[in-house]
């Protein structure tokens, strides 16, 4: 056993070092870089996109296509373990929106050798990558400026959600607020130093001003209430966050929805990873899985919605849910919200998730949530003031800057 976890440990060690090695030798090299493509016309912004629901990078590019020096374009990454049904689907989903952009777009991802082409094909300056904590240690280029922008909030307080090799040699990364800023300060190799506050970039998507569309919705009417259910993918011990509680309630909520089918209407709103996880389960499998998305479009008061996400969001009347960016993210709309908790879950939440979770109303089960149900149905919203508050001190953008021309205005400084 001793010599077990000897070895664990030296492991452990070894791969800090080499992290720790890694990222000083990048940083030098970021010195040589940085002025060489500064000098670049135009200098060619590839964003790496691996699904339209984590995209939040619209309003960003509505800036980069007025101004001549950038020339930005947007690149599939698609996951090899995913099936070639749902990576297609992908595919066409994000060819779609781009187009309709006027923004340049390119597959990614080579079907036949079921693999993501090298970056070095596309000749990047700079590159955004869709999640900080994925190791691109093979991706990464030696001649292009890395970025990432928040695809979520991050809620965890954790350093492995704080300190990858990625994180560490970015040029430029964007967080929501200070308290990111602090804890990549705190766990980061580089002490945060590359780390820019520039607040949540779908805010702009909620306080732009635009009427939302309720095409989500099956029934045109106010009186019967607007419900989402947004299950997580973690629905085995073996995730690292652990959050979902959707194999236990899954059928039962279909029940709901038929329980309620005159008093309310659902949309079903799953992480996007949830369908490929229930796929590989052997519990549930393809065909059980396929069955059971279906039923939440077949039923006369339900729906589902995958992809953008925001108008949904501004449409409804409230939501249920267990992920870790719509604690932060749902609070845009000021409207009552459920978060299904698991035992001892709350743990590792970070200071500003609890901050948000005290707004949320809490359950775990069907009983539970009925309840919720009733009283958003009765207009019953305990919790309305606190929440309004939340979201008029920490999550509404400060002044007349948005969060994208804030991102906007660092990369500017590119050639200064």
């Amino acid at each position: 056993m001793w010599t077990e976890s000897l070895t664990s440990s030296f492991q452990s060690i070894m791969a800090a070092l080499k992290l720790n090695i890694y990222v000083c030798l990048y940083n030098l090299h970021l010195k040589i870089l940085l002025p060489k493509i500064s000098k670049h016309k135009p200098i060619r912004i590839m964003f790496y996109v691996n699904n339209l629901s984590m995209w939040k990078g619209d309003k960003l590019l509505d800036l980069l296509k007025k101004d001549d020096r950038f020339e930005p374009f947007a690149v599939s990454y698609l996951y090899s373990y995913h099936s070639t049904k749902e990576n297609t689907e992908c595919e066409q989903e994000l060819s779609s929106h781009f187009s309709s952009l006027g923004v340049r777009y390119f597959s990614g991802f080579d079907f036949i050798r079921n693999k993501n082409i090298s970056i070095s094909e596309f000749k990047p300056d700079i590159i955004f990558f869709p999640q900080p904590y994925i190791n691109y240690r093979s991706a990464i280029p030696l001649n292009a400026l890395l970025s990432y922008i928040p695809y979520g909030f991050s809620i965890e307080d954790s350093k492995k959600f704080h300190n990858s090799l990625y994180q560490n040699v970015c040029w430029k990364y964007f967080v929501t607020n200070q308290l990111q800023k602090e804890l990549k300060t705190k766990y980061n190799i580089n002490h945060g130093v590359n780390v820019v506050v520039s607040g949540d970039p779908l805010a702009d998507y909620f306080f732009d001003g635009h009427t939302p569309s309720s095409d989500s919705w099956p029934i045109n009417n106010p009186q019967i209430k607007r419900i989402i259910w947004a299950p997580h993918h973690s629905i085995t011990p073996q995730d690292w966050l652990n959050y979902s509680n959707f194999l236990e309630i899954a059928d039962d909520m279909l029940n709901l929805a038929k329980e309620y089918n005159d008093k309310a209407q659902f949309v079903f709103k799953p992480h996007p990873m949830l369908k490929d996880k229930l796929y590989k389960l052997d519990s549930w499998g393809v065909e059980k899985t396929d069955s059971y998305f279906d039923a939440w479009k077949s039923l006369p008061n339900c729906n589902s919605a995958e992809g953008n996400y925001v108008d949904l969001f501004m449409s409804s009347d409230a939501m249920i849910h267990d992920c870790s960016a719509f604690t932060a993210e749902y609070l845009y709309v000021n409207k009552p919200v459920m978060y299904l908790t698991k035992e001892e879950r709350m743990e590792s939440f970070n200071q500003f998730a609890n901050e948000c979770f005290k707004v949320h109303y809490h359950g775990s089960s069907i009983s539970d949530i009925k309840n919720f149900i009733d009283n958003v149905i009765k207009g019953i919203d305990p919790l309305a003031d606190e929440r309004t508050k939340l979201i008029k001190e920490q999550l509404r953008p400060k002044g007349n800057e948005t969060v994208a021309g804030t991102i906007y205005k660092e990369l500017c400084k590119i050639f200064e």
